[in-house]
């Protein structure tokens, strides 16, 4: 099968430098060095050929403006993509040796939105902001990755979503006033009514499993299951070994699984270690969920491209890779090419043209 173009539910698209103490990449310091290494990893991850890109520009990467790499990122949108969720984040989130006040930290969030308000503006990438804004392929989402625990009213959900932010996740590894080891705080409550009552989908890949189940009854309450996302990661059984007790809650279990396809969430799973251990894995994963009533049509992928370390890459590399995906899954599974082009492709944007309406 021929995979024209991807769609994915979680790439770092534009990761700043100025995160290079985030923990769990310590051994991974080419991801963020001042240097040219942290902007090759990303433009690799999104499949571009680093010579190529210092041939257009006649210069080294390490020297590209901000303009200039959003201009490239927003090509490889534009001709790799048919949608991708981008992720939006505090960079002063992990253990920094800086660590500004929250009203520094919300403005320089905002920044980055405004870089992908500007692949829209200067570059012609689609920023999805309702139903009728998406087009053909080429489409842009924002989600909220690890920014929850800036939001301290319902003014700042409002903010963002004035912004262009269309999926929120609750938690990055911490507790914070939305959530924490309990579930849901009595604020967070009222956030995630808000998010279910403006048709704001909810991204639990972070959270703790009494967060994701405290709002998988709300939402089953109010019948917005729909609006519930798992964006990237796995099942508790697909960790690889040597993480295993390293990934905390992340993974969800079985019942969960079965339970976000009964009420019309959306499952992405990642392509890379520690998640998953190799693209047949992946392969693997998919067929178990296809097997269930309605599952394939609502698992996904969320390559988590720019924001995973070249270790845990397995043959999948880049959005150019997925041709790998697609032959196990005909070959080894005899999953059909309509499936397969959902998995790859089709559901992300079906699942979120039909969620925020």
């Amino acid at each position: 099968m021929n995979v024209e173009k991807i769609s994915s539910l979680h790439d770092d698209a534009l990761v700043p430098k100025a995160t290079g103490h985030l923990g769990e990449y310590k051994n991974y310091p080419e991801r963020f060095d001042p240097d040219e290494k942290s902007v090759i990893t990303r433009l690799e991850q999104f499949g571009l050929k680093i010579s190529d890109i210092e041939e257009l520009f006649d210069k080294k990467v390490g020297e590209l403006t901000w303009e200039e790499y959003t201009a490239v990122m927003a090509e490889v949108i534009k001709g790799q993509y048919d949608v991708i969720v981008a992720s939006v984040f505090d960079q002063y989130m992990f253990p920094s040796p800086e660590s500004p006040e929250e009203k520094e930290r919300t403005e320089k969030m905002l920044k980055l939105i405004g870089q992908f308000e500007g692949m829209e503006a200067k570059f012609g990438v689609n920023l999805v902001r309702r139903k009728e804004d998406f087009k053909d392929h080429g489409n842009l989402v924002l989600g909220l990755e690890a920014g929850a625990h800036l939001i301290k009213s319902v003014g700042d959900v409002r903010l963002l979503a004035d912004k262009g932010v269309r999926l929120f996740g609750l938690q990055y590894g911490k507790d914070n006033n939305i959530a924490g080891a309990n579930g849901l705080t009595d604020f967070g409550r009222e956030i995630v009514k808000y998010f279910l009552d403006n048709n704001l989908i909810i991204d639990l890949a972070h959270s703790g499993a009494k967060t994701r189940q405290d709002v998988c009854v709300l939402a089953k309450n109010k019948g917005k299951g729909y609006l519930i996302s798992y964006t990237h990661g796995s099942s508790e059984e697909d960790i690889i070994d040597s993480w295993r007790g390293k990934i905390g809650e992340r993974a969800l279990t079985q019942e969960e699984i079965r339970e976000f396809i009964k009420m019309g969430g959306m499952i992405g799973l990642g392509v890379s270690e520690p998640f998953l251990s190799s693209t047949k894995k992946v392969a693997e994963r998919i067929d178990k969920i296809a097997q269930l009533e309605n599952g394939i049509n609502h698992v996904a992928i969320g390559t988590d491209f720019g924001g995973v370390a070249p270790e845990w890459l397995n043959e999948i590399k880049s959005p150019r890779d997925f041709g790998i995906l697609a032959e196990i899954l005909s070959r080894d599974f005899g999953i059909k090419d309509e499936d397969i082009n959902k998995v790859i492709r089709n559901n992300v944007k079906h699942w979120i043209k039909n969620a925020i309406d």
